[in-house]
């Protein structure tokens, strides 16, 4: 018997197909309700994935319960890659989904980690499009660091496509007036870690994250993906869309859609004030490079006690450190110096390892950096250096010194 045919631009024939598969446990109701509810979506982030000729890799970010997998796998020509986070800390989730009707069987495999801690588990400049699709209003903390990795996997001009829903959709707006609470039910007993929705975001706070990290967008829109419930609502939706959103250049429908590009800008690990509390922000510290470039990725490696970033000498990016700076760098490399590139300060510059108090002197150097020009200052490790243990660096400058990269070797 020839499986039914499925349309990309045919809605029901895409519902069929989904939910013609079986697998353990599988909730008949359930599943009817998800693919009503998500169908609408699916088909906006489809519409955002390019198709290429050549087969391409493509990068899963948050791949259960697999409908997007599936339609991606029918309608793009694409090896995927497939993750998920689990609540128990398995390292994968496999799930066979069958589909007699159109004589499918699909064993999934999902890798899991922590999208906003771990690296992840791919080389560099792997992949050619990134989906993170309903993912990023889950985090509880650090987007920044999930789009570094992304922007570190994907190609150069590679895609990364997201969807997220709208903090200042019209539904939410109308729920809030009414003295209803906007916020997402706790969802306990939920198998998958951080289900519920931890940060909403809005098109312009998108947009400004993803572009103060080194992204170019080609496309980003809310669009409403489900019809108002009553003609009070669908009323006020209207007002908002058409004549608010002149006022207030606002975007107020329901789900935000986007589509950016890795360039050959690098990444920057960018924070902006409206997503991050700056008080909370100067204690955050997470070395994780053994180089550091300021106005790129000083922030995760720089302590408290430094200016706002700058222009120094040949209009390179640069932070004045307070009369003691401090920058931590890591490596599993072995290492034998650290060089300090500085202008207009005078002092001396340390190597350390910390190890919790009980500290080690790697070495250090004197230094009389003139204004106006850009001197390097090197510091021999010693054989004390050990690797994986995080190397901190210490500028010692009465007065202060600008600084603009930091270089291992």
């Amino acid at each position: 018997m020839t499986p039914p045919p499925v349309s990309e631009r045919d809605k029901d024939s895409i519902a069929r197909y989904l939910l013609s598969f079986r697998w353990d446990y599988r909730n008949e109701a359930v599943h009817k309700v998800l693919i009503d509810g998500g169908l609408p979506l699916w088909r906006e982030v489809l519409r955002l994935v390019p198709n290429p000729k050549e087969r391409g890799r493509l990068l899963e970010l948050g791949s259960p319960p697999f409908h997007i997998t599936l339609m991606l796998q029918k309608f793009r020509n694409y090896d995927l890659s497939l993750t998920g986070y689990a609540t128990d800390g398995r390292p994968e989730i496999r799930q066979t989904l069958t589909s007699p009707d159109f004589e499918e069987q699909h064993d999934f495999v999902c890798t899991c980690f922590n999208a906003e801690q771990d690296t992840f588990p791919y080389p560099d400049n792997t992949f050619d499009v990134v989906t993170w699709c309903e993912v990023i209003e889950h985090l509880t903390e650090n987007p920044v660091h999930a789009l570094a990795e992304i922007h570190r996997v994907l190609k150069p001009g590679g895609a990364l496509v997201l969807s997220t829903p709208n903090a200042s959709r019209a539904d939410s707006i109308i729920n809030f007036l009414l003295g209803r609470n906007i916020y997402d039910p706790y969802h306990l007993g939920a198998p998958l870690k951080g289900s519920r929705h931890s940060r909403e975001y809005t098109l312009a706070e998108l947009k400004e994250l993803l572009e103060g990290c080194g992204y170019s967008i080609d496309r980003a829109q809310d669009i409403d993906i489900y019809p108002p419930q009553g003609r009070k609502r669908a009323a006020f939706r209207w007002l908002l869309e058409n004549v608010v959103a002149r006022v207030t250049k606002g975007n107020y429908r329901f789900h935000l859609f986007v589509r950016a590009r890795k360039t050959e800008t690098p990444f920057r690990y960018y924070f902006p004030d409206r997503l991050y509390d700056t008080g909370h922000l100067a204690f955050y510290m997470a070395p994780r490079h053994a180089n550091v470039v300021f106005g790129e990725n000083d922030v995760p490696h720089t302590a408290m006690g430094w200016h706002d970033l700058k222009s120094g000498p040949g209009d390179r990016k640069c932070r004045r450190s307070s009369d003691v700076g401090d920058i931590y760098l890591v490596s599993n490399e072995k290492l034998t110096s650290a060089t300090v590139m500085l202008a207009n300060g005078k002092g001396e510059a340390q190597a350390w390892h910390d190890n919790g108090g009980a500290l080690v002197s790697l070495g250090k150097t004197s230094f009389d950096a003139p204004e106006g020009r850009w001197t390097e200052v090197t510091i021999p490790l010693s054989d004390d250096y050990e690797p994986g243990n995080p190397l901190h660096i210490r500028l010692d400058v009465p007065g202060g010194v600008d600084v603009h990269r930091v270089t291992t070797a």
